[in-house]
């Protein structure tokens, strides 16, 4: 019963009606999500995807765990709450560690409040930010319209195949230092000119 149960748990926990879910799924009706909810019916290897996806979590996990059991056992770790709303865009994968290649591919949506004034979010990967709260797997909330601060977190594209990161970043001279926050990483030091900010980060939601 892991997978009725869990998907229950999961669409309340986003606040999600049953309408909601199978429209997120591309069904018309909610009838099939009542189904796999009382253990009538179960969803194929393509949709669990696409639910896994949703809720930012394995299909293993999604079928195989007691997720309800697991998060009484610890408090909610996000900084952001995410009731129903709206969706964003979730574009490509944020690397918090050396960098990876940085596209703004399409990957779905993310929803998020209403409140929340992020343009689109992206996924962390690595533990360079994890002294600042930000873990690997987390989705990063982002803003594109922004006054540049010291010290503040962003996501930047820098280098000859644009690596993407999520650093606080620090103008010194005609130079842009990349501040990790995990004392086994060091800073970088990259050409202002070579360095693309693809937008603030106004807040995370932990995925674990």
């Amino acid at each position: 019963m892991s997978f009725s149960s869990n998907i229950r748990f999961l669409r309340k926990q986003r606040n999600l009606s049953q309408e909601e879910l199978a429209e997120m799924v591309g069904y018309k009706s909610f009838t099939t999500i009542q189904k796999w909810e009382t253990g009538d019916s179960e969803p194929n290897m393509g949709v669990l995807r696409q639910l896994a996806d949703i809720f930012h979590i394995s299909i293993s996990e999604l079928v195989e765990t007691d997720i309800e059991k697991r998060a009484l056992g610890r408090p909610l770790p996000s900084n952001i709450m995410v009731p129903a709303g709206r969706q964003i865009p979730i574009l490509g994968t944020i690397c918090a560690g050396n960098g990876i290649h940085c596209e703004e591919n399409f990957e779905g949506y993310f929803l998020v409040d209403r409140s929340i004034k992020a343009d689109y979010c992206l996924q962390v990967k690595g533990d360079s930010m994890i002294d600042a709260n930000i873990y690997d797997g987390d989705v990063a909330f982002l803003k594109k319209d922004f006054d540049f601060i010291d010290g503040e977190i962003y996501a930047v594209c820098y280098g000859a195949e644009e690596s993407a990161s999520l650093k606080k970043l620090y103008k010194v001279d005609n130079k842009m230092m990349l501040q990790p926050c995990n004392a086994d990483y060091t800073a970088a030091f990259i050409d202002v000119d070579d360095v693309l900010i693809v937008g603030e980060c106004i807040g995370t939601y932990h995925a674990r």
